[in-house]
């Protein structure tokens, strides 16, 4: 513990976020704190601190945007976004402890980004191709020689992440195509990965957007399997930790409208 701390001190930008967060109303109910210390850590919860150390990590150490085709603002936004909701479905679910499913929310397109910094000339005129993302992902193999996919559980494997969490990111795109058995728990993941996907779509979606966005993830199937309230609950809570952490790791968040006023005006359509 005193050498995490001894690195906690050594970032700047991590030691005050992490000072920010001790100091909230829902943590600390005794003096402020005004820096990182045990206490501070252990009040926080070192599953908290993973946490944030990894969203600034990736967020804030940014790489050079060279590639003129790939949004990185919308690239980082919907990162957020989808580990907040991998986390949440965690909660719900379980199969897998909610930190974990977090980082791999935020790890799950970080291919896409390795392509865009590597490869940016070669990647950009993919890109401009506007293909849908299962054409993009044939093209990225036929071009690179591995997609984004692998080339994310490659990376994740070089970083000591377990298998389990790699290969579920491999296939959480297209979890029914993975031959996967139905009762396998990298299946299970995978699936709880695609749907959070869905939802960081939904959360990055312009606000025009979100009543065509919604029906997408009501018809996502397990595990959420259309359950109509629970999709409602999960998404205004999903939004809610997504305008906080854009706010803590300064990325392009939003705050979403209530989703039960965007699923009325789905069903009003549908009627017409």
């Amino acid at each position: 513990m005193p050498d995490l701390v001894t690195q906690i001190q050594a970032d700047p930008v991590l030691a005050g976020r992490l000072v920010h967060i001790a100091n909230g109303a829902a943590v600390n109910k005794g003096r402020p704190l005004v820096a990182v210390n045990k206490d501070a850590l252990l009040m926080i919860g070192l599953d908290a601190v993973r946490q944030v150390t990894l969203a600034i990590a990736l967020t804030t150490d940014r790489p050079q945007e060279k590639c003129a085709g790939f949004d990185y603002s919308l690239f980082w936004a919907r990162a957020v976004a989808m580990a907040c909701a991998a986390q949440i479905l965690a909660e719900y679910y379980g199969d897998a402890p909610p930190a974990e499913m977090f980082a791999s929310g935020l790890l799950a397109n970080i291919g896409r980004l390795g392509l865009a910094s590597c490869r940016p000339e070669q990647y950009t005129a993919l890109l401009t191709q506007q293909l849908d993302s299962a054409a993009l992902t044939v093209a990225e193999k036929r071009t690179f020689g591995f997609n984004h996919l692998e080339l994310a559980a490659a990376m994740m494997q070089d970083w000591e992440i377990p298998r389990l969490f790699c290969d579920a990111i491999l296939f959480h795109e297209a979890p029914e195509r993975s031959g996967l058995d139905d009762e396998s728990r990298i299946l299970r993941l995978a699936r709880m990965l695609q749907v959070a996907a869905v939802i960081a779509d939904y959360c990055v979606a312009p606000d025009a957007s979100h009543d065509a966005a919604l029906p997408a993830l009501l018809h996502t199937g397990a595990p959420l399997n259309g359950e109509v309230e629970h999709v409602i609950a999960l998404c205004d809570r999903v939004g809610r930790d997504w305008s906080e952490w854009g706010t803590l790791v300064k990325i392009a968040s939003h705050k979403l409208p209530p989703t039960r006023e965007v699923l009325q005006r789905v069903q009003a359509s549908a009627a017409d």
